[in-house]
């Protein structure tokens, strides 16, 4: 499976998984049809950079040829990354949104009331998503002005200095949109697997002969959810596009996934370009290497 999308890898590290407490690492992919996938798994003595380097030179040596990952997500490990530097030096590696939000949260959220928390929170997640270098300016002099108004300069010091300045590149979209990615911008699949592989445990004290068989179970489920999102994509007629007659050319034969995107595109390109001459900023295309907005309008003037 991951020879066929090893586009994007996230990995991440859980705990409660065997009656040993050794961590417990998955590696998961996803496909064209948007379903997560497992690529690995390994259970090592301790989150070490040297236990990293092994399980990542493992997982290489599955490709046998085949094109690496280009992008790569976890949290800030210090010893995950440098072991993914290692071994996949070509690949992009980006940050985990929703664990820098839970370092934030750590550090930040007794500072504020909960109204005003939720308000900065926007306003973090309205720089996160900055779609060009000048407005990810822009919004940055906007939270900086909101933070110290209300005499939080310690706050926007934490953010530029432990997250903004060092990291920015790894996680704000005017950046990570840069490469193909399939808008995965958190290790929240990861985590989604380990919850689904737990629930299926009847305690976390398992032997690891017990948790292979766990695992094998999951996704020999995952395989065949798979296989069916495929057979799906094929044979499935979407009534709902008939206002957008391009997409008739390639249904069953690309994702359902993929024509739901480029669906939101075209409604993007009319309700945002065409009425009110907003820029493209073709995120699509240089995240999911579809066509985006501006690319669809000019082979609708062609008539393509």
């Amino acid at each position: 499976m991951w020879c066929a999308f090893p586009h994007v890898l996230m990995i991440d590290a859980t705990y409660k998984t065997n009656m040993y407490n050794l961590p417990f690492v998955q590696v998961v992919g996803m496909t064209s049809t948007n379903k997560s996938f497992t690529a690995a798994c390994a259970v090592i003595s301790a989150e070490k950079s040297e236990n990293y380097l092994w399980v990542l030179q493992r997982i290489k040596s599955m490709l046998a040829g085949c094109m690496e990952p280009r992008v790569i997500l976890t949290d800030r490990d210090f010893a995950l990354m440098n072991a993914c530097e290692q071994v996949f030096p070509k690949a992009h590696k980006y940050l985990c949104r929703f664990h820098i939000q839970q370092n934030i949260n750590k550090n930040s959220k007794k500072k504020f009331s909960d109204k005003e928390w939720k308000e900065f929170v926007r306003t973090f997640w309205t720089l996160c998503e900055s779609t060009t270098e000048e407005i990810y300016r822009y919004n940055l002099e906007n939270l900086e002005a909101q933070l110290k108004e209300a005499d939080r300069e310690q706050v926007f010091d934490y953010l530029k200095k432990s997250w903004l300045d060092p990291y920015r590149e790894k996680f704000v979209s005017c950046w990570i949109n840069q490469t193909i990615n399939f808008h995965q911008t958190t290790t929240n699949r990861v985590e989604s697997m380990h919850a689904t592989l737990k629930s299926h445990f009847p305690s976390h004290r398992n032997t690891l002969d017990k948790l292979v068989l766990y695992v094998d179970h999951v996704v020999d489920k995952q395989y065949a959810e798979i296989r069916s999102s495929f057979e799906t994509s094929l044979r499935k007629v979407m009534t709902h596009h008939k206002n957008q007659p391009m997409l008739a050319y390639i249904l069953r034969k690309v994702s359902i996934y993929a024509i739901e995107l480029l669906s939101m595109e075209l409604k993007r390109k009319e309700d945002g370009l065409i009425a009110y001459g907003a820029s493209c900023g073709c995120q699509l295309f240089t995240s999911c290497g579809l066509p985006c907005a501006c690319r669809l309008e000019k082979l609708e003037n062609k008539g393509n």
